[in-house]
């Protein structure tokens, strides 16, 4: 980056620099951003030639380096302003920025592909074959679980392409809206990167372990929570993306292993289910309620040894997520602007020339101090902000203050995870509970039904309300747990018996959704088959209670007193409100001020 010239222009005074001039603000779209799998985040000089449209060429001519630079530039056009400004760390890798771009532009069409897809295949396979008639088919694997899964991963990394970009915000991004080559214009346009961030109406924030250790990163994330508002950032940790990906591919081999089980194994299940029925019977044949209950339990138990090959990945993936979160906030709450890297010397300079300007004491402006030169950054200083007198000590707490607050209201602590992340990582189980409903326990549904002591109708309902219940309150158990408990694991060491104790945690964690799953299945079938008050007081007992362990494990109390339950956008929630800064709240003031002309 080349030196800003020791000057950064203010925030609120674009309107004296568009209309052609060199440092106008550029946007350009999501297409230009993700072309190549997002190449243009590669920093080597191939990569770049690539992106410029030259393919193959070693030694690049001066000429044809700023042919490239004209071509990416040409990929962004002059704008008044832009819907999302990418606040990023060239120390970041090229993949982890795509795929955090896909999951923050793509997931919301990828759940919707993957849910019309399925839709449409059960409609589809019922019109075929009738809603009874496709007990035991081999087909409904493929046709409900893996088509609807290949929707969901095709429109996750090419949604933008296959919809042409109809839904793209505009997009600013240094590399395609700041000249590569030349350099005197690249040297305006960065001295006008505040500006460009006042005028964006929402900043993504593609957050890893380097962000917060670059000081350009963090006076873009500074300049943009004071003007434009803490409810416009959007915080997205670019471990996020290669976690929920591993997770849902690990959902996905639990239900293959569950299907396949039922092809080698086949009538294991009721052959099973009947024997452990047996055995309880002779245990609890005094109280047939718990017989039930037990049995469905042992039962489900059972069943989730099929999720034993996921439980060793899990264990990297959990252990990178924690690691990686607890990163990021650590290094938020330790942040010194003097130990922030910067590239160019330069810039340090002007960086810290104009954070000593905006921190510095406001309680005594005299005119003649208070003016800036035209073009310059001034933005209103904290007011009664009780902390060190050093500007730059008082930047500091700033950013280890209201930005790492911001930062956990978005993303919580290294063991949260909201809950509607969590239902979208099940969603291979969810599409395989409809395999099982429609499937009859891979037998004929009125043959399954009259094992059952149902009809074949109220067999099938049974099965759809039971899923739902267990989609709803056990599967999204599985990741807080794990969390908490590789964590408590990993705390006490990485050594070779923490790792296996961690294994362990991993797999408990998998068992423990499944005691779930079984406690619902068995305070549930009982009340359909032999119906009776005391049974559907326990089944509502067991329901009350899962709801109640949903709360305490998703439910997060934030530092300033606000009560906050996981929104159904769980990556690109906005922020409803955030405490005034003021005196009230123990925290500074943050307003901006344009100085006098």
């Amino acid at each position: 980056m080349p030196p800003s010239a020791h000057r950064l222009r203010r925030p609120l005074s674009y309107d004296r620099i568009e209309g052609g001039a060199v440092s106008s603000l550029r946007s350009t779209t999501t297409l230009q951003v993700l072309t190549g799998f997002g190449m243009i985040f590669n920093q080597d000089l191939p990569t770049l030639l690539s992106a410029g449209g030259l393919y193959g060429i070693r030694f690049p001519t001066l000429e044809q380096m700023r042919k490239v630079g004209d071509t990416l530039f040409g990929a962004s056009v002059e704008t008044d302003s832009v819907d999302l400004f990418i606040s990023h760390s060239w120390s970041a890798g090229r993949w982890e920025k795509f795929l955090a771009l896909c999951l923050y532009l793509n997931l919301q069409m990828a759940v919707a592909s993957c849910m019309v897809t399925w839709i449409l295949m059960v409609v589809l396979m019922i019109s075929l074959y009738g809603v009874f008639g496709l007990g035991g088919s081999r087909l409904l694997l493929p046709c409900f679980v893996y088509l609807p899964m290949v929707s969901f991963f095709i429109a996750f990394f090419f949604g933008q392409q296959l919809s042409f970009g109809l839904w793209s915000p505009s997009i600013w991004i240094d590399r395609l809206c700041i000249h590569q080559t030349d350099l005197d214009l690249k040297a305006e346009q960065i001295k006008s990167v505040p500006t460009f961030v006042a005028r964006s109406s929402r900043m993504l924030v593609l957050c890893d372990g380097s962000y917060f250790e670059r000081l350009w990163c963090n006076l873009e994330l500074a300049t943009f929570a004071r003007h434009g508002g803490v409810d416009k950032v959007d915080v997205l940790p670019l471990w996020l993306a290669p976690w929920l990906l591993c997770c849902m591919s690990l959902e996905l081999l639990s239900a293959h292993v569950m299907d396949v089980s039922q092809i080698v194994f086949p009538g294991w299940m009721p052959a099973c289910s009947q024997h452990i029925m047996g055995l309880v019977g002779i245990l609890l044949r005094d109280n047939p309620m718990m017989m039930r209950f037990v049995g469905w339990l042992v039962i489900w138990m059972i069943t989730s040894l099929t999720t034993l090959p996921a439980a060793i990945p899990s264990f990297f993936s959990f252990r990178m997520k924690i690691g990686h979160h607890q990163l990021i906030l650590d290094q938020m709450a330790e942040f010194d602007v003097r130990a922030a890297k910067c590239s160019e010397p330069s810039d340090r300079e002007a960086i810290e020339k104009q954070l000593k300007e905006v921190f510095c004491n406001h309680d005594s402006p005299t005119p003649g101090a208070d003016a800036v030169d035209e073009g310059e950054v001034k933005v209103q200083q904290f007011v009664h902000y009780h902390g060190a007198g050093n500007p730059l000590d008082r930047f500091n707490a700033y950013v280890r203050g209201v930005l790492r607050d911001i930062v956990m209201m978005q993303i919580g602590d290294e063991i949260y995870v909201p809950w509607p992340l969590c239902l979208t990582t099940c969603l291979p189980m969810i599409l395989y509970s409809s395999v099982n409903v429609l499937g009859c326990d891979n037998n004929s549904c009125e043959e399954s039904a009259r094992l059952a002591r149902m009809s074949t109708t109220t067999y099938v309902l049974v099965c759809v309300v039971g899923w739902a219940l267990n989609i709803l309150l056990a599967f999204p158990l599985t990741y807080p747990l794990m969390l908490r408990m590789l964590k408590v694991s990993l705390s006490f060491g990485d050594g070779p018996f923490q790792r296996c104790a961690a294994f362990l945690c991993c797999f408990l964690a998998y068992e423990y959704t499944f005691l779930c799953g079984g406690c619902i299945w068995g305070s549930y079938i009982p009340v359909m088959t032999d119906y009776s008050p005391a049974q559907l007081a326990f089944f509502l007992l067991v329901v009350f209670l899962m709801v109640i362990q949903c709360i305490c494990l998703f439910y997060r109390h934030d530092r300033h007193g606000q009560d906050t339950l996981t929104s159904c956008r769980c990556v690109k929630r906005q922020v409803a409100t955030y405490q005034a800064m003021g005196p009230e709240s123990g925290l500074p003031s943050a307003s901006f001020d344009e100085s006098p002309e």
